[in-house]
């Protein structure tokens, strides 16, 4: 394994991520560090990851690096390490703490070794954005007389690693080390250091003489447990005494104080919060301009160190994230030498200010532009401070400009991944939880009463059961491997049968107790075991259940099957393992074991689908780089001819591998070739004929879809020139390769000689969720400056969805980066569906959020097209949107990066990708000239005109159904387009609609279609604000009504030429080189025969289509055949007829009766109901029972011109 030459740089300046900085300053350590465990979370999951990608410095230097099995377990080894004087660290996300604090707290009393230190990385999450309770670690260090340590900058990130194990061995003390998301999942330039490695390790082993351990202080219990507790003081001392040396807390004051001698103001400060407020006053012009206390040690604090620097100040104003910790020692400290002293006490500023001004917030985290807001009445107010009130002004109004901008967006929650296994639970108990509800479906296949099935939630992959549509799976949270302990306690007292999933990883962090406790106390309940082996949520790190471990170690297999087994040692408990893949038979068997009494344990098996994938495209790319091309591609595609936009697949699984597509017919479900995965989940609903497998055969490599832009010279821009910090901000969706650009535009940076910093949003993102990074560069020197964006600073917005690029704006989050002084935007137009917008809710407007962003942002340096459209049409795959953009951003002269610098970022970021990304680069460069050639548009896919439009389906039905009936659909067309003056669009869709009438059945039933659209729209007369809608939705809906998608006419439409022709575009499939495709359409045909209902699942081929698409006869031989879909049909047809609108308000009636047909979507058993329910609202409506509903999505009216000649 090629190890990462950074983690071996010893001098100069490098990049690192805010988790690798914890790793690079664990390899800086004086004298090396021997023990580095934990276990993953967020932020410091990534902490891992990296020691698995340089898994060959620890191996190779003796260091022994592990994941534990849970974060106590990770406590109990850092104090066995402190038994020798080893140096040991551990990470853990903040809750993580909770769950280790009894070894910790116990440690600690006993103590660092005085040669070795123990340091414990704490992960918080201030803004509460991927942690699910409000936790601050310092106060769990305090109750632990643990001392806490918080790094503000990158450097002091990395560097202050060596500093924690000095603080700890030098006061004998534990060492909580506070890092925040904006640390970890940020980072930056930094200065290294050469690495040392420990003398003793795991390849020269040393005897511990038992007879020399301190068992007063190795063994605490009482009494040795309080005359431990007595040396705390003089630990203490010794910290402070130490931090002194080492200058972890600094005190910066101005040149010069008022004539008293005293400031009018001091600051005290700590972490991420210091840079805040550094950044904070440089954008006030107060740098160096008042005292500022910047704290390292924030406990216990030094009360000299709090008192001197007091002396100084007449007020003091404490600025930290969340509760007022440091606040609270500092009252206390200032409290306790009024008494003794005899003076008054300071007046102290933190969470609450004077005169009835704000303080800082206590709940959530800070930002720069938080603490200027914050700040700037009381600057204004304290006299003796050297303000410019203009610039503090000027800084104000910027804030409130951002505060008052007006954007409505939609959230986007995040879901399970595509392919993800757990989804395939997640659907069958959907459906079971819903059945079960049902009396009639439990007596009949139960033979019982109905059960509401009660849902405990845990903590992994599937706590993402709590957002749409399955969040009617999760009813309660305590943590990680308590959902079935907390269904225990309600057990005794209800009827309910109880479910819980749970993970492998969560199984041996803590979940084998539950399912322990369960058993002994006899609970009623099943536990899922979602065994995908890997811990999914934190990065896919190795569990125990796995053969190897991140050092690369083969290791024990864990058989989490034959661990329950030990535990329950009874027939009485069930454990079972299936494959969720396999769904009827995982549904049936989930039926019968939940309705069992007492515990019962189910293991899906079914590997994580990133895992998984990642494995068929690293085998994919390895024989496309051997042949050319790949042989053999299966897909999973939606024919939009035949889906009818029920949403049934959405709904049911919430995928993010379906999306949506506009059709002549309206919107339409498809996959997305970039996201999804095949893994036919949304297949086996069974809710519609349209899905099918594609299976895509080549003999010889592809043409390129590229434009002949690989050889040709582009001029480039102008760099542009920046003062000191130049900022941009990245928005997208998880899997849209944010991360990657970020890391291009950071090295770029890095290579062009500039300072960095940046900062990212991950958590959640890769799971369809919201991700942004922001990047600053810094020109050497400059200081004073943090990650964060102040409000309205960004020099641009590379918008990869538009969504977040407007969530980016929007007052109501944290970010509000953009404004018209300040922003130019880069915007990828295309749209990439929220989960809720698939189930049918929550949509949004592309243009509108455009709109949106261009309002507030630099008019003359905004650009959008639909890059993603170009990347897929192109490459065949959306995964290039990101570079495309750097490409465009670059070409529009806004990135102060040169060529070179980008193209070695690139390639350093991508590595042996880094050709097609070039080509991307250079693509997305190349689209800004063509749209400077041809005055901003940029090139779109071709639409045809009517006419076009009118001879293609002409000679489609010349194909298919002959001469005689071709012929008619031209006059029927000529005859319609000269009845009503149609826009280009609707005579697109009037022709397209008489040629699916012919094929549906002939010539005569289109002219029936069109006799009744035209006697219509005679007696259309508009209204006002409305055009001529009526004939409109007649347009659309008689056709809706009048061609039923049978089994007839589904096989013509999946075995038509149109829809071949498109896939074999879509597919990038050309039969003259050899290629071919091969079908296997996913059909439940169903049949009335003498009354009886025949209904089977088949594969059908394209010979099983060819030969169905002529049984029109069916529809006769079959009178009792889709007998609902006829009887509205005809109730429809009698409808349109009686049309008559004489006013404005019946107008409106029949407008939305005439729309009706638009929800009936669907096939059988979806559809009837919809059927049923248009008629009884259409009644409701006419008669005025029922109120008229807003306008559908095909609300457009035909042109006011239109009128009947």
């Amino acid at each position: 394994m090629k190890v990462d030459p950074r983690f071996l740089k010893e001098e100069g300046t490098e990049v690192y991520t805010g988790n690798e900085l914890l790793v690079k300053g664990c390899l800086e350590t004086d004298g090396g560090t021997h023990l580095w465990t934990g276990y993953p979370g967020s932020p410091v999951a990534g902490f891992f990851d990296c020691i698995e990608s340089i898994q060959e410095i620890p191996r190779k230097y003796g260091i022994a690096a592990m994941i534990a099995n849970n974060e106590a377990l990770s406590a109990a080894m850092l104090n066995g390490s402190q038994m020798l004087g080893l140096r040991g660290i551990i990470a853990m996300k903040s809750v993580g703490v909770h769950v280790a604090s009894d070894a910790l707290a116990l440690g600690n009393l006993a103590g660092a070794h005085p040669e070795g230190g123990a340091v414990v990385i704490c992960g918080e999450d201030p803004w509460s954005d991927s942690t699910q309770v409000p936790a601050d670690s310092r106060y769990l260090a305090k109750h632990m007389h643990m001392p806490v340590l918080e790094p503000a900058t990158t450097q002091e990130l990395k560097d202050w690693i060596d500093l924690a194990f000095k603080l700890s061995r030098e006061s004998e003390l534990y060492i909580a080390y506070i890092v925040t998301t904006n640390q970890a999942d940020g980072g930056g330039s930094v200065t290294v250091r050469r690495n040392h490695f420990p003398k003793v390790n795991t390849q020269n082993q040393v005897e511990l003489d038992t007879a020399a351990i301190d068992l007063e202080k190795m063994v605490l219990l009482p009494p040795r447990t309080w005359r431990r507790e007595q040396n705390f003081p003089d630990r203490y001392a010794r910290l402070w005494e130490s931090a002194a040396r080492h200058r972890v807390n600094r005190t910066f004051l101005p040149p010069r104080a008022k004539e008293s001698g005293k400031f009018p103001l001091g600051f005290v400060t700590s972490a991420m919060a210091a840079n805040y407020l550094d950044h904070a006053l440089r954008e006030l012009g107060l740098t160096d301009a008042v005292p500022v206390l910047k704290l390292g040690v924030t406990y216990p604090l030094d009360p000299a160190l709090i008192t001197g620097f007091a002396e100084k100040v007449e007020r003091l104003v404490v600025v930290e994230e969340r509760r007022g910790f440091i606040e609270e020692q500092i009252a206390l400290i200032l409290s306790q030498a009024s008494i003794t002293k005899g003076v008054p006490a300071l007046p102290l500023y933190g969470k609450k200010f004077p005169q009835g001004l704000p303080g800082f917030p206590e709940a959530r985290g800070l930002n720069p532009s938080i603490v200027i807001e914050t700040l700037a009445p009381l600057l204004l107010k304290i006299g003796g401070l050297p303000v410019d009130e203009e610039r503090i002004a000027a800084e104000v109004a910027l804030i409130n400009l951002t505060a008052s901008y007006q954007i409505d967006l939609v959230p986007r929650t995040p879901t399970f991944c595509a392919g993800c296994p757990h989804r395939d639970s997640a659907t069958v108990l959907m459906e079971v939880k819903k059945d079960f509800r049902d009396p009639a479906y439990m007596q009949k296949q139960h033979r019982r009463e109905s059960v509401d099935l009660l849902f405990h939630g845990d903590t992994g992959c599937y706590t993402m059961l709590m957002f749409e549509p399955t969040k009617d799976l999760m009813h309660n949270y305590s943590g990680m491997g308590l959902g079935g302990a907390t269904g225990m306690g309600i057990d005794p007292f209800i009827k309910n049968k109880q479910v819980v999933f749970m993970g492998d990883s969560t199984f041996f962090h803590s979940g084998q107790l539950a399912i322990s406790n369960s058993i002994k106390n006899n609970q009623d309940i099943t536990y899922i075991i979602l065994d995908n082996r890997t811990t999914a949520m934190t990065g896919h790190q190795p569990t125990p259940g796995m053969d190897n471990d991140i050092m690369g170690n083969e290791t024990f297999t864990q058989n989490i099957d034959k661990i329950v087994n030990a535990i329950t040692d009874s027939p009485k408990v069930d454990v079972l393992r299936v494959n969720p893949a396999y769904r009827n038979q995982y549904r049936a068997l989930l039926e019968e074991t939940i309705l069992k009494d007492g515990v019962k344990v189910l293991i899906a098996d079914k590997e994580c689908g990133i895992t998984f994938h990642r494995r068929k495209n690293r085998e994919e790319r390895a024989e496309a780089k051997k042949r050319g091309y790949v042989k053999e591609k299966t897909f999973i595609n939606v024919s939009a001819d035949v889906c009818e936009s029920c949403l049934e697949c959405t709904m049911a699984t919430g995928c993010p591998g379906l999306g949506f597509t506009e059709t002549d017919f309206g919107r339409k479900i498809q996959t997305d070739l970039s996201w999804c995965v095949g893994d036919m989940a949304c297949t086996k609903i069974h809710a519609c004929p349209s899905f099918e497998e594609i299976t895509i055969y080549r003999s010889q490599k592809p043409p390129s879809r590229l434009p002949q832009i690989r050889d040709e010279d582009l001029p480039e821009p102008l760099v542009p020139a920046f003062d000191s910090q130049w900022h941009v901000y990245l928005a997208g969706v998880g899997g849209m390769g944010i991360a990657s650009a970020t890391a291009t535009l950071v090295r770029a940076a890095h290579r062009e000689g500039y300072q960095t910093l940046f900062c990212d949003k991950n958590g959640l993102a890769i799971r369809n969720g919201g991700v942004y990074s922001q990047v600053t560069f810094l020109r050497p020197g400059t200081n004073h400056t943090s990650s964060v964006i102040p409000y309205g600073k960004a020099d641009l917005i590379l918008g990869i969805d538009p969504l977040e690029a407007a969530r980016s704006l929007d007052p109501k989050g944290n970010q509000r980066i953009g404004s018209v002084s300040h922003t130019a935007a880069v915007i990828n137009t295309a749209k990439t569906p929220t989960i809720t917008g698939l189930l049918g809710k929550d949509d949004y407007c592309v243009e509108t959020l455009e709109t949106s962003i261009r309002r507030h942002t630099r008019g003359d340096d905004y650009f959008s097209c639909d890059i993603s459209d170009h990347s897929q049409r192109i490459f065949g795959t959306k995964i290039y949107a990101n570079i495309m953009m750097l490409g465009v951003a670059f070409q529009r002269g806004l990135l102060p990066l040169s060529l070179a610098s980008v193209e070695w970022g690139i390639r350093e970021t991508v590595g042996s990708a880094a050709a097609d990304n070039y080509l991307a680069f250079k693509v997305g460069r190349k689209l800004v000239l063509d749209a400077e050639k041809s005055g901003g548009a940029t090139a779109t896919a071709a639409t045809l005109t009517p006419v076009q439009t009118v001879e293609a389906k002409a000679g489609i039905i010349l194909r298919a159904e002959g001469k005689k009936q071709a012929d008619a659909y031209r006059q029927l067309v000529r005859r319609g387009f000269d009845a009503i003056a149609l826009d280009t669009p609707n005579q697109s869709r009037l022709a397209t609609r008489l040629a699916d009438l012919i094929l549906f059945e002939d010539a005569d039933f289109a002219s029936d279609y069109l006799d009744r659209l035209l006697a219509l729209h005679r007696k259309d007369k508009g209204g006002p604000g409305y055009g001529y809608a009526a004939t409109h939705a007649a347009l659309w809906n008689l056709h809706r009504a009048m061609v039923i998608k049978d089994e007839v006419f589904v096989a013509q439409l999946l075995s038509g030429e149109e829809k071949k022709q498109r896939d074999l575009e879509r597919y990038n499939v050309h039969p003259e080189l050899g290629d071919h495709v091969v079908y296997g359409h996913l059909n439940r045909p169903e049949f009335l025969v003498f009354g009886k209902k025949i209904r089977f699942h088949l594969k059908s081929r394209q010979w099983m289509l060819q030969l169905m698409r002529r049984g029109k006869f069916l529809r006769r031989l079959l009178p009792s055949w889709h007998s609902e879909e006829k009887a509205f049909r005809a109730w429809f047809l009698d409808l349109v007829t009686r049309f008559d609108a004489s006013d404005e308000v019946s107008y409106r009636r029949w407008l939305a009766v005439l729309r009706l047909p638009e929800q009936a979507t669907g096939y059988r058993e979806v559809r009837y109901p919809k059927l049923r329910a248009a008629r009884r609202r259409a009644e409701g409506i006419l008669s005025g029972a029922e109120e008229i509903p807003a306008r559908s999505a095909h609300a457009q009216s035909l042109s006011p011109k239109a009128a009947t000649r």
